[in-house]
């Protein structure tokens, strides 16, 4: 019999029930974070695992496209083929993985629709021994659903309370050491586990000897906040024909007189201020929102249009040896040896005699396969 397939609104609905509580909202939400133990409590609240099998992830990496990241201990690998950069020790993340995958886009509406108006996922592939980005805070709330493998996590303090995007910290350089606190929770994830981070938390993960999958379930707070909403209404309120002063830019502003320039200011923030209600604000960002749900729904369908079958390898296809992996032909046993440099294990593979030159004369470089030595 065939497994069970689990829907990404059945995943939805145990985040709901069990995780996304009253106690949950009192005690965590933008407050602290909080590791839901499986061994402790239960694999029923993250069903991810029962869902989410290693085809769907190929099928997720294959759709990606510009939105598959690679890096490598926080610095970002240049490498076309991604299998290749994950076996050299990459760290494959695919953000808006839910644009790739029905049962990630299912769980993201379903989530949508009864608590947060968006979320969207990312997921991350780790190889062992690797971390895939150094210590850092976010500006959106997290859930992070292990799949399968572990990955162990540290956080600290939050230097910055609720943070907009331009705040956060370790993205483009490392976080200022006199801003890093303390660690406040140091353990493993495993399969089945949650952890929740408020946004401005710092952390970071790392992996030991086996490879990790986690989905992390965003919603991207710091975009739903009032500050920017206040923000975004006063530029959709205020009419440029009315105040053309408004998309003049600031390096040609001494051309303005002072009294000129003052008065356009104030009668802006008259008329904004007049015109502003709670009703007026929330009308906007639903409108925004809804457009945003609507462009995510429209990536799905495209994305997941049925694709056609890869092409098998021709002659105009390359081929080459891994980084660090170097080949020695045996003719005698009818053998190639591949070694790789960095912990010097072999791998010994029979081959027929007839295909010993054509192992004998791959190296680093690429090469068309019409080049090869084929018999």
């Amino acid at each position: 019999a065939g497994r069970e397939r689990i829907s990404g609104t059945t995943i939805a609905r145990r985040l709901l029930e069990e995780l996304f509580t009253d106690d949950f909202f009192e005690q965590h939400w933008e407050k602290r974070p909080l590791h839901w133990r499986a061994s402790e409590r239960g694999k029923t609240c993250n069903r991810m695992p029962d869902a989410f099998h290693a085809d769907d992830l190929v099928e997720v990496l294959l759709r990606a496209g510009s939105n598959l990241k690679m890096f490598r201990r926080g610095e970002p690998v240049d490498e076309d083929n991604f299998m290749a950069a994950y076996l050299e020790g990459a760290s494959l993340i695919v953000n808006q993985a839910d644009r790739c995958s029905e049962l990630l886009f299912t769980l993201c509406r379903t989530l949508a629709d009864r608590l947060f108006h968006h979320v969207f996922c990312v997921t991350y592939l780790t190889p062992p021994g690797s971390q895939a980005v150094r210590m850092h805070t976010d500006d959106q709330d997290v859930v992070l659903l292990q799949v399968w493998g572990k990955k162990r996590w540290t956080l600290r303090n939050n230097p910055t309370y609720l943070p907009y995007s331009e705040e956060m910290l370790g993205k483009d350089t490392p976080v200022p050491a006199h801003l890093v606190g303390e660690k406040t929770m140091d353990f493993t994830m495993e399969p089945y586990d949650v952890l929740y981070i408020p946004r401005g938390y710092l952390h970071e993960a790392d992996t030991g000897e086996e490879a990790s999958l986690h989905v992390t379930v965003t919603m991207p707070t710091s975009d739903f906040c009032w500050g920017v909403q206040l923000v975004r209404q006063a530029m959709q309120q205020l009419p440029a024909s009315t105040f053309p002063l408004l998309k003049a830019p600031l390096c040609a502003s001494q051309q303005i007189k002072d009294d000129e320039l003052e008065a356009q200011l104030q009668e802006a923030v008259r008329s904004w201020v007049t015109g502003l209600t709670k009703e007026s604000v929330l009308s906007s960002f639903e409108g925004r929102m809804a457009r945003t749900n609507e462009g995510q729904e429209r990536q799905f369908a495209h994305n997941c249009e049925p694709r056609r079958t890869p092409p098998i390898p021709t002659e105009a296809s390359r081929v080459r040896l891994m980084n660090e992996v170097s080949c020695a032909v045996d003719e005698a046993d009818g053998r190639a040896i591949f070694t790789r440099s960095s912990d010097r294990r072999r791998l010994e593979m029979p081959l027929p005699a007839s295909a010993l030159p054509l192992v004998r004369s791959l190296t680093h470089k690429p090469r068309p396969v019409a080049e090869l030595p084929c018999s």
